[in-house]
């Protein structure tokens, strides 16, 4: 009976969703859909790849320059390629997270 109940739990922990290689799908904003249902689905994605950081204003002191200018550009290609041509077009040289 415990050799069964070994398995059941072995089971159970074996068919566990792995969350953090889950893939998050953020449509493109348009400018009609819904603004504030898009920024939460930005936020995860960037929370996800680790470029949450980019969306600080002030670069935080334990980053150096070089660290700092790849996470927010990295930022600013994931936003980016969340928004459609038009909406890109305003923002097609900005190099800051947080302002983008």
């Amino acid at each position: 009976m415990e050799a069964s109940s070994t398995t059941a739990a072995s089971t159970s922990r074996s068919s566990r969703t792995v969350l953090t290689k889950a893939k998050i799908d953020v449509e493109k904003f348009d400018g009609s859909n819904n603004f504030s249902m898009w920024q939460c689905e930005m936020l995860d994605a960037l929370y996800q790849q680790e470029l949450d950081i980019a969306l600080e204003e002030v670069k935080p002191s334990y980053l150096d320059d070089d660290e700092w200018n790849r996470i927010n550009r990295n930022a600013c290609v994931v936003i980016g390629s969340c928004l459609t041509r038009e909406m890109k077009f305003s923002y097609m040289k900005e190099t800051s997270g947080s302002k983008l």
